[in-house]
């Protein structure tokens, strides 16, 4: 049987391993293709593609874009966009900007508590890629403020604590629209996160393909009731291990979470209707 994981990310959002490094770690775990999901960029797709022929690991190309809906944010994966699509180029680039911005006002706010972390060095550990909290909490711990990245988001920089930042983003329908129109398949990721399932059938209504039934933080239950939604409303069912390094986010490795092929396949399927 040949494995899948379709949500991996790496150095080029906030993950710890390189694309390259991604790809091998799949290639020793026996994954037969990864889904590449950094956040707000495609940067590392062709540098995965470059080592999958390498490898032997067949990759997915992806992308996992935050958007605000119904006074929440939520995450949308969009797999098989082009990433050489003139809007999505331009929205990625003002999504980058305001991810600048947005960590030049924490730092300002942790300064004012005493916390002294200047913007360069959170740039340094992103690796001059997209900064995000991940990093700036790697940054915080290293100086001594914290022990471990989940004590400075609950003292500090989490949802509505002390340095916090709200970040401007696309609407939900914009990010749908914005996957659709560079030729991919939009699917709700992590659904089991946001406590919201009554909102996925105006999700729907909106225009999304599919949702991510599997995930490291899905129970059984969980899984086997997104993957009822799915069959109600005629949805592609994905899944992965959210991979970003181990201690950090929802798993420790890639292919903590795989689904069987035949969903790669249906994802290919609807890839060719578009």
């Amino acid at each position: 049987m040949r494995y899948i994981d379709l949500h991996v990310h790496t150095t080029c959002s906030d993950g710890v391993l390189s694309p390259t490094q991604a790809v091998e770690q799949a290639k020793k775990n026996n994954i037969a293709a990864i889904g590449i999901t950094d956040h707000d960029t495609m940067q590392g797709v062709k540098l995965a593609e470059k080592a999958g022929k390498k490898f032997g690991v067949e990759v997915v190309p992806g992308i996992e874009l935050s958007a605000g809906f119904k006074n929440i944010e939520v995450h949308l994966l969009g797999y098989y966009c082009n990433p050489e699509d003139s809007l999505l180029k331009k929205t990625l680039a003002w999504i980058r900007k305001s991810r600048f911005e947005r960590m030049n006002k924490m730092i300002a706010k942790l300064n004012e508590i005493k916390l002294n972390v200047e913007f360069s060095e959170v740039l340094e550990e992103a690796g001059g890629n997209m900064p995000g909290r991940p990093h700036l909490a790697m940054v915080i711990c290293r100086k001594g403020y914290c022990n471990t990245p989940a004590e400075v988001f609950a003292k500090y920089i989490g949802n509505n604590r002390k340095a916090y930042v709200e970040r401007r983003k696309p609407s939900f329908q914009e990010a749908l629209d914005l996957v659709h129109g560079a030729g991919g398949i939009s699917v709700l990721a992590h659904p089991v996160i946001y406590k919201a399932d009554e909102l996925i059938p105006k999700m729907v209504d909106m225009g999304l393909w599919g949702i991510e039934a599997y995930h490291p933080k899905c129970r059984p239950v969980d899984s086997s009731r997104y993957v009822g939604i799915a069959r109600e409303y005629n949805l592609l069912v994905t899944g992965g291990s959210d991979f970003h390094g181990k201690g950090l986010g929802s798993s420790d490795f890639i292919g903590a979470v795989k689904l069987d092929y035949k969903y790669l396949d249906k994802l290919k399927e609807a890839k060719n209707r578009v």
